[in-house]
């Protein structure tokens, strides 16, 4: 029987009770690829059923050894599994093996019919074992996948049977009987996770002769996979060491690893095997495991900081060993990392290993905003880093200090400190890990004060140019630099880079804080819904991990793009998740959450209170020398507040002075920021020239909330001059591209303009279905004529869950909350006649 095809996206192999060769059957499975694919594989257990997503948490979930920060945990698990199910897809085929699926858990089996249904196409198989005896006992979800067109049902022994030989046929018990030591072999090579003949005999004390032919009978009978797995990664084989007491496996692990290093094998592959080892008994352990950790410590920190938590434990007063791990951790969990410097620092006197571990300490105390990140301490750590940079210090992997080198504080700061003045310090190694540090430090810090734009980008670039600038801190810092300046795709291709590196790495932090970012840079560049997926993305990973005190910008963005969005009591619940939380140690997080609340509080329709936290925004702002006119748009907000309020004289103030700082950081947002707050602010006949031009400039940068108020703000003043016609079109403009980006507040107001300014769109406003994609106008159209969800569902062949998928997409988009208000939007003319089932009469 030949392989089956690559389009049985579901394949249910059934077999007779005893186990069934797996190794063979993936073997097969994989064949139509044409190349091996990455598989996921574990064992169903009768008691699975009663914990949700527990078979989903074995496939995906955490392995054992050491500090592990990625492992999903808790109801995330699903969605980071299916993060990374596609990160194994975009780079080969893969295969998802349940052996006894019958007993799989309901959890797992709909994520899995929901990973089969949305790659359909891709290279994705999923495999599952039972026999026909125990498909009674599967679940009714299990039934379901199997009933799904997806799926295709054959028979272990017709699968299998072009390789058949004669051992294929004999269950495990005749096997032992003529190959009696087939599983002391099996093991051997499971504990060593390889079958090198030469290895294995040396671990099972047996001839190689004799290993030779049990490897090849243990491959045949799929009791050992052929390749083995790699070192460290989880695997059903692991199963042959589950009968020996944690004694002897310790045992089996010990030998295997100092057959491993007799051998000189590559040290990370023998300190995987360590971990299991519950004492480091023998000189040469604890000498492997810091060779394996500095090897590890570039490519692969997450195993630098197994290995170092375990050389951590056995001598915990070890300073060499705790800073080495906090170097490690720097991107994975500074938090931990900074608690490791901090006792090292307490417990020495050395001042060349000081002069090397407080610039690490500096830059954590950046990373979990124990030191305020605005101009005034940005210049103090600068001046160190230069210092340090001229000395070649204060780096991870950086030459030793001078013997007089000097070592920098690390004094208390306020949020409010100024900036220092005087003129940008030179750097002597910019291509170093503390001159990319010093860099990305002094980019963002010109970047906050508003001034040199040409200088701070051209850091910035050169921080991102860079093979790795030395953390996630820098990296992120000059993308936010870009963002400000305009440059908005490169920052975010750089964010996602980040992102991806990390989750490749294993950087936890470093992916929570370049998320972070990254919904905030999206937000301000109208991609609503993609930011709100990164800030809850990022939400999830901080809460997991504990850090909501130190990561608190995902809530502030998560709820000013429900406020963009007019869901006010989300972002209310939003905001009160962040009660008694400390703001006044991080620039970004405290204006922000300031503009956030000022927002919601104008949204209710409180005014004054509204304008007191833009005008508390703006006095702290100059306070901590941040004069960055587009960092936060406090100005336009307040000048809009003051104009609501008739302090006409305060509004023009205040527009003022934001186009004084546009004017010290000349961008095209700034510009046209500048213009639109002052075009508010102005007399009738010079509102509408203002308001012109600020919609010109704005259209050619990457703001779209701010562009859409410009065009909302433009035809408004038209109306006022009585200029129906000229409005129509702004207020058009301002319509579509609210419901396309789901600025639904913006949009509503629009189309309030529009009744005044005549009625109905011009035909161009009919064509709203050009919005929306190919998928969406069809049950867009029979849901505006009144079908039902179930109706439309049978009509186009959609499942019910995608027709309600389709329409929330649709009410979005189209700024509109039901099928009444949709039916108004949409060309009459467009929409089809309303589906009937067969029979009904028309």
């Amino acid at each position: 029987m030949p392989a089956p095809p690559a389009a049985a996206r579901c394949l249910v192999v059934l077999g007779s009770t005893a186990p069934m060769p797996m190794d063979r059957i993936v073997r097969r499975v994989t064949a139509p690829y044409g190349e091996r694919a990455a598989v996921r594989s574990t064992a169903c257990r009768r008691g699975d059923g009663a914990t949700e997503h527990e078979v989903l948490r074995r496939l995906f979930g955490a392995s054992d050894g050491g500090y592990d920060g990625t492992h999903p945990a808790g109801p995330d698990l699903a969605h980071t599994a299916g993060e990374r199910a596609d990160a194994l897809l975009a780079t080969a085929p893969l295969v998802l093996a349940l052996v006894d699926a019958h007993w799989c858990d309901d959890g797992t089996l709909r994520w899995i019919d929901r990973l089969l249904r949305r790659t359909s196409g891709g290279p994705l198989t999923v495999l599952m074992t039972s026999s026909h005896r125990a498909l009674a006992a599967g679940r009714p979800t299990f039934h379901e996948i199997v009933a799904q067109e997806y799926s295709t049902v054959t028979d272990a022994a017709g699968l299998l049977a072009p390789d058949t030989d004669p051992s294929d046929g004999s269950d495990l018990d005749d096997l032992l009987a003529h190959e009696p030591y087939l599983i002391r072999v099996a093991r051997a090579a499971s504990a060593l996770r390889s079958t090198d003949a030469e290895l294995v005999g040396a671990l099972a004390r047996l001839p190689a002769r004799q290993v030779t032919k049990a490897l090849k009978t243990a491959r045949a009978a799929g009791v050992i996979p052929d390749p083995m797995p790699p070192m460290g990664v989880p695997h059903p084989v692991d199963a042959l060491l589950a009968e020996l007491t944690p004694a002897e496996r310790e045992r089996m692990y010990a030998q295997a690893a100092e057959i491993l290093n007799d051998t000189a094998r590559p040290a990370e592959e023998v300190a995987d095997l360590l971990l299991a080892h519950s004492r480091l008994d023998r000189p040469w352990m604890i000498s492997l495991l810091k060779e394996a950790a500095a090897d590890a410590q570039h490519h692969n920190p997450a195993a630098a900081v197994r290995y170092l938590s375990r050389l951590n434990r056995v001598d915990p007063d070890d300073l060499g060993t705790s800073v080495d791990l906090a170097m490690a951790l720097l991107d994975i969990d500074p938090v931990t990392a900074r608690g490791h410097l901090e006792w090292a620092l307490l417990r020495t006197s050395d001042p060349l290993a000081t002069a090397r571990w407080v610039m690490p300490l500096r830059l954590t105390a950046l990373m979990t905003h124990e030191e305020p990140d605005t101009p005034g301490p940005l210049g103090d750590v600068l001046r160190d880093l230069r210092d340090d940079d001229r000395a070649g210090v204060g780096a991870p992997g950086g030459p030793e200090p001078s013997p007089h080198g000097r070592v920098p504080p690390v004094p208390p700061t306020r949020l409010n400190r100024p900036a220092a003045t005087g003129p940008q310090p030179a750097l002597s190694r910019a291509g170093s890990a503390v001159g990319q540090l010093a860099l990305a430090t002094r980019a963002i810090r010109t970047a906050l004060t508003g001034t040199a734009m040409r200088e701070a980008v051209g850091d910035a670039h050169q921080v991102l140019q860079a093979e790795r600038p030395g953390s996630a801190w820098a990296t992120v810092a000059a993308a936010q630099v870009l963002g400000l300046a305009d440059q908005t795709e490169p920052a975010l291709g750089h964010l996602t880079r980040t992102i991806a590196d990390s989750q490749r790495r294993e950087e936890v932090w470093a992916e929570c804080h370049a998320r972070s970012s990254q919904a905030w840079l999206l937000l301000q560049t109208g991609e609503v819904a993609e930011s709100t997926a990164q800030a809850r993305a990022a939400s999830r990973i901080a809460h997991r991990h504990g850090w909501e005190a130190q990561t608190q910008l995902p809530l502030i963005t998560l709820a000013l793009s429900m406020i963009t969005q007019a869901k006010l009591d989300r972002a209310e619940c939003a905001l009160r998740r962040l009660d008694g939380r400390r703001f006044d140690d991080s620039v970004w997080e405290f204006h922000h959450h300031l503009m956030a609340q000022a927002l919601l509080h104008r949204m209710r329709g409180r005014t004054e209170q509204a304008l007191d936290l833009m005008d508390a925004c703006g006095t702290s702002l100059a306070s901590a020398g941040v004069d960055n006119p587009v960092f936060s748009t406090w100005w336009v907000v307040s000048t809009d507040l003051l104009m609501q309020l008739g302090r006409v004289t305060a509004a023009v103030d205040r527009a003022e002075l934001g186009a004084q700082l546009a004017k010290r950081w000349p961008t095209q947002r700034s510009t046209g920021l500048g213009l639109l707050a002052k075009g508010m602010a102005a007399q009738q006949y010079d509102r509408v020239q203002l308001l012109t031009e600020s919609v010109r400039v704005l259209a050619n940068c990457p703001d779209r909330p701010y562009h859409t108020l410009a065009e909302l703000r433009l035809g408004q003043a038209l109306l006022e001059h009585d200029d129906k016609k000229a409005a129509r079109a702004h207020l058009h403009t301002a319509r579509t591209l609210a419901t396309q980006h789901g600025f639904l507040v913006m949009a509503h107001r629009a189309r309030v303009a529009l009744a005044t300014a005549g009625g109905r769109a011009p035909s161009a406003d009919h064509r709203t279905g050009d919005t929306l994609t190919s998928a969406e106008r069809p049950v867009a159209a029979l849901a505006a004529s009144g079908t039902t969800n179930r109706d439309i569902a049978a009509a186009l062949f959609l499942s019910l869950r995608t027709v309600e998928f389709h329409l929330t997409n649709v009410y979005r988009k189209l700024g509109v909350t039901g099928r009444a208000e949709l039916a108004e939007r949409l060309d009459p003319e467009s929409a089809p006649t309303p589906w009937r089932p067969s029979g009904e009469p028309r």
